[in-house]
């Protein structure tokens, strides 16, 4: 029976698949390989050329203390590059080795971050070039046995994910927040609970990785979490109005997520595009507000709901394309006496 694929190995085998797409536009196939120095010393010659990718530390990434069994982990993992080249056309192995260590060297350099999509969910992957000391070569090709050094180069690779079978299921988010003093233990009126306001606000449209912003308009005003009572008048007579802003004629997509007592939370089905048409929220500009009409996922149980707003952008510096996602916008459904 073949060994279940760890969200560790995928993010290796991604690595190695991207470096192998890269030198496959060259004369020569060049072959990339995980595992060992010495495993790859001794690899069958079905290419004239392989590229060992040696993972051999593994360590905790130093953030997300907090974090507990059913958590996604985040680890620190180090990788020992190593070219294996073969002599051609007049050019010797070594030579070669240098040529492939080189346009290794150039391509993490020039794309350092990756995206990669690890059991249904998108993650960042950072490609960081570190120092290889001489004790750290006598240390690292010592337990290679008979394989002669070749030349290398070490990376750190950072975050790669651990992924629980299991996830923890994630609570409901506080739409409002009340407090409440008494002066003896006897149940009285509940406290007044009072979602957070919004006032102005402008997303720094300076930066290129700026988000989305956005609230819900209404009854002429602006609020991030509303809440109704199930079978209200309140509930059936709501339509859904959110003010969106940013870079005037960005078009973003506004995606729900719900939460459900046994699956936590997760992402509706469908999502739909929206042209922005201000560069800020202003509670006096309400009136020529170009608004969005998102419908709610449901309105027939209690539950709760979050609404965001995504927008993808292409980095400057690689052209990597990102996805930067906005503040919530809560909305609560609940059973009257609840």
């Amino acid at each position: 029976m073949a060994l279940v694929t760890a969200s560790i190995a995928s993010v290796c085998k991604s690595l190695a698949d991207y470096l192998g797409e890269q030198f496959s536009g060259t004369d020569t196939p060049l072959q990339v390989l995980l595992g060992s120095p010495a495993d790859a010393a001794t690899a069958e010659p079905d290419t004239e050329h392989h590229l060992n990718l040696f993972f051999f530390r593994f360590e905790p990434s130093g953030f997300g203390a907090e974090s507990g069994p059913g958590d996604t982990q985040y680890l620190r993992m180090h990788c020992l590059v190593t070219p294996f080249a073969s002599a051609e056309d007049g050019t010797g192995s070594g030579e070669n080795d240098l040529r492939v260590i080189g346009e290794v060297l150039r391509i993490f350099q020039e794309k350092p971050v990756f995206q990669l999509a690890v059991k249904e969910e998108t993650f960042h992957l950072q490609v960081v070039f570190q120092t290889l000391g001489m004790d750290q070569i006598n240390q690292i090709w010592s337990t290679q046995g008979d394989t002669v050094y070749r030349p290398s180069v070490l990376y750190e690779v950072s975050l790669a994910p651990v992924i629980p079978n299991e996830p923890r299921l994630t609570a409901p988010l506080a739409g409002s927040v009340g407090l409440d003093v008494a002066g003896q233990m006897i149940p009285g009126p509940k406290p007044v609970a009072v979602p957070p306001p919004v006032h102005h606000w402008r997303p720094d449209l300076q930066r290129e990785d700026w988000a989305p912003v956005l609230a819900w308009v209404y009854e002429s005003a602006l609020a991030q979490s509303l809440s109704f009572a199930l079978g209200s008048d309140a509930l059936d007579n709501f339509t859904p109005e959110a003010w969106v802003v940013g870079e005037p004629g960005t078009e973003i997509s506004l995606v729900w997520e719900i939460w459900e007592a046994d699956s936590g939370w997760q992402e509706a089905s469908g999502s739909r595009t929206h042209t922005l048409g201000e560069a800020a929220l202003n509670p006096d500009g309400i009136a020529s507000a170009t608004l969005a009409e998102p419908a709610l996922p449901f309105r027939d149980r209690a539950g709760q709901m979050v609404l965001y707003a995504r927008r993808e952008y292409q980095r400057s510096s690689d052209g990597q394309t990102l996805t930067r996602r906005s503040n919530p916008l809560v909305i609560n459904l609940y059973e009257v006496g609840s």
